[in-house]
C-alpha cells in the first residue's frame, strides 16, 4: 500500500555543497587623501563636510577665486603656460580639459597655442581672469572623486603654501574585516566572497589584501582582510556601515542534496526519504554525507537531479 502523500515536496538538487563562514566588517571609503594649498591669500569659501567634489568643480576658494578639482595621478608642481617644456602634467591637464568639454586641441604633453586658447575659454566659463595661464594652486589633481571629510582650515584663516586645506576620501568603497584562523583558506587575496548588507541585500567582493595573522581583542588568532566592492557603483549613499563578510567553503562536490528535513528514520537505523511520483509515494533508504545550511547530502535508488522528495509544510 502506498504511503499517504507528504504535506509538501522539495526538489533534488545537484551542486556543490557549501557552508558559509560569517565575519563583521566595516563597510567605508578607502583612498584618504589630504589637499594641501599652493595659493597665498585668505581663505574665503571650503566645502561642508560629506560633500562631493567632481572634476572641474571648486574645491575650495582664496581671496573669494576657486581652486579647481581635476583628475590625474602627479600633483601639480609648476605653472602651465606657453612655452613650458613638455610633460606627463601637460597631459593631464589636456585630458581633463577635453572631458570638461574643451576640445580644439590634439591631447599630448605639449602646451601649444590651441591648448593656450583652451585655457583662456575655461577660465571665461569659471570667472577667471582669461590670462591663459593657470598658476600652481588654481587646480589641484587627484586619482578621483573627493568626498570631503572634514576642513582643517575656515574662512578667513590665511591661505600659505604647503598648508594643508581639507581632509577627503576617494570614491571606493571597501570592507575590513578579521577573519577566524580556521578559515584563513578561504581568503586568499582575489577570492570572492559576499557582502552582507544592514537591510540584508548580498553584493559581491573581491579579497584585495590579506594580513599577517594577530590576536583580536578577545585574545583569538585572527587574519585582517580587505574587501573590494564588485559592483560597479558601490554602496550609494553610505559613508559607514557595519555588515557581514559571507566566506563559502565547500564541503562536497558534485553530489545531489535535499532538506534536512526530508530525512526520516528508518526502524533498522539510518535515514530514508520519500520519493513522489506520479501521485504516489515510496520510501527509499539512502546514504547521507555532508550537512550544510540545512541541506544533506544523499545518495541512493530514486535520488536524480529534479526528483521530488517530501518535506514537512512550512
Amino acid at each position: 500500500m502506498s504511503e499517504p502523500l507528504p504535506p509538501a515536496t522539495e526538489k533534488v538538487v545537484r551542486g556543490d555543497l557549501a557552508s558559509e563562514v560569517r565575519s563583521f566588517g566595516v563597510l567605508q571609503f578607502s583612498g584618504d587623501r589630504r589637499v594641501k594649498n599652493q595659493m597665498r591669500g585668505i581663505f574665503t569659501w571650503l566645502p561642508s563636510a560629506s560633500s562631493i567634489v567632481e572634476r572641474g568643480e571648486r574645491l575650495y576658494a582664496v581671496d573669494d577665486m576657486p581652486v579647481f578639482l581635476m583628475r590625474g595621478e602627479l600633483p601639480a608642481w609648476r605653472e602651465f603656460k606657453a612655452g613650458m617644456k613638455d610633460g606627463r602634467d601637460v597631459r593631464m591637464l589636456e585630458e581633463n580639459l577635453a572631458e570638461l568639454g574643451y576640445v580644439d586641441f590634439t591631447v599630448d604633453e605639449e602646451f601649444t597655442e590651441k591648448t593656450e586658447a583652451a585655457v583662456k575659454r575655461w577660465q571665461k566659463n569659471n570667472g577667471l581672469p582669461q590670462s591663459g595661464k593657470i598658476e600652481l594652486g588654481r587646480v589641484v589633481f587627484a586619482p578621483d572623486i573627493l568626498r570631503i571629510k572634514k576642513a582643517s582650515v575656515r574662512p578667513g584663516d590665511p591661505a600659505e603654501a604647503g598648508a594643508e586645506v581639507l581632509q577627503a576620501g576617494g570614491s571606493q568603497q571597501r570592507v575590513t574585516t578579521e577573519v577566524p584562523e580556521e578559515a584563513q583558506e578561504l581568503v586568499v587575496k582575489g577570492a570572492k566572497v559576499e557582502i552582507e548588507l544592514p537591510d540584508g541585500k548580498r553584493i559581491p567582493g573581491t579579497v584585495s589584501s590579506v594580513g599577517a595573522q594577530k590576536l583580536n581583542k578577545d585574545n583569538k588568532k585572527v587574519v585582517p582582510v580587505s574587501v573590494k566592492l564588485s559592483s560597479p557603483g558601490g554602496v550609494k549613499n553610505v559613508q559607514s556601515a557595519d555588515v557581514i563578510v559571507v566566506l563559502s567553503r565547500v564541503e562536497a562536490e558534485n553530489v545531489y542534496s535535499v532538506p534536512v528535513t526530508a530525512l526520516l528514520p528508518l526502524e533498522g537505523g539510518g535515514f530514508g526519504v520519500q520519493i513522489v511520483e506520479g501521485g504516489k509515494v515510496r520510501r527509499v533508504e539512502v546514504k547521507t554525507g555532508a550537512f550544510t545550511n540545512g541541506r544533506v547530502e544523499v545518495s541512493g535508488p530514486g535520488i536524480s537531479e529534479g526528483a521530488r522528495v517530501g518535506v514537512p509544510k512550512l
